[in-house]
């Protein structure tokens, strides 16, 4: 139990160095002024998303295990010896990547899945926090209905951790607002430019960079939007709305119910 809440605090711990080291970094080279209200606005989504996510994850977990369970677990087992640790770990990346890229489009393709993800792009200020801004249901009815690396891969532990851990700069940061340039390199791997113009209030940005990892996804299949150097658009929904805590628990329900379409929301 001792060694449980040592893990659970050092945890905590470089969770917030990271968090602290972010919001510094925000405000040294920030890519656009995010008012205080903006980012409270955010942390207390993150809050309510986080809470009711650990809250409805046993039930998840039961939902994802028995469609692995029917389905079959890890099709595919990849070999992990030697050197062919590397080449199926690349596998694993390219594989994670490409099954993000495809949900992501269907987030913005399917009516009911924009109802919810809708709630992440109303965030009219990008930070590091705004990674974290999603609808709580969202994320737990793709880990309860959608155990695809489960069905398809046998993963061993420290290849997940791995993965979990070097999606974690190009994924979760890539919501920094940090002005970092990349100059012909942009396109190399997901980043604030990139990803901020998928955040975009402009009508030639929408449904454009996807990508989690590798903007040579967004290339490939038509949805890459390269930024200018100078190309850091205002992000939002249009009209602009914003998220109390009533909308972080209701905010799709609310909207289904008015009836507005993507169009309507950004």
């Amino acid at each position: 139990m001792s060694s449980e809440i040592s893990n659970a605090v050092f945890c905590a711990a470089v969770l917030l160095g990271i968090v602290y080291g972010s919001r510094i970094l925000e405000k040294t080279w920030p890519i656009a002024p995010v008012s205080s209200d903006e980012f409270r606005a955010d942390w207390l989504a993150v809050i309510v998303s986080v809470g009711l996510e650990h809250l409805f994850a046993p039930l998840a977990a039961i939902s994802a295990g028995a469609i692995a369970s029917y389905a079959g677990f890890g099709w595919i087992k990849l070999p992990t010896e030697g050197y062919w640790w590397y080449v199926s770990f690349a596998i694993v990346v390219v594989a994670l990547d490409l099954y993000k890229y495809t949900f992501h489009r269907l987030q913005h393709a399917i009516p009911f899945l924009w109802a919810m993800h809708s709630f992440h792009h109303s965030a009219n200020g990008i930070t590091f926090i705004t990674g974290g801004r999603h609808f709580w249901l969202e994320r737990v009815l793709s880990d309860a209905f959608l155990p695809i690396m489960a069905i398809l891969f046998r993963i061993p532990p420290d290849m997940a951790i791995a993965a979990a851990f070097i999606f974690f700069v190009p994924d979760a940061c890539a919501h920094l607002n940090v002005r970092i340039p990349l100059g012909r390199f942009v396109t190399w791997i997901n980043n604030p430019q990139w990803h901020r113009i998928h955040h975009s209030v402009q009508i030639e940005h929408r449904d454009k960079n996807f990508a989690a990892f590798f903007p040579l996804l967004d290339i490939l299949f038509g949805t890459a939007w390269v930024p200018k150097p100078d190309e850091y658009p205002a992000t939002g929904l249009v009209p602009p709305e914003r998220a109390d805590i009533i909308n972080s628990i209701i905010w799709p329900i609310r909207h289904l119910r008015r009836g507005e379409s993507k169009n309507e929301l950004g």
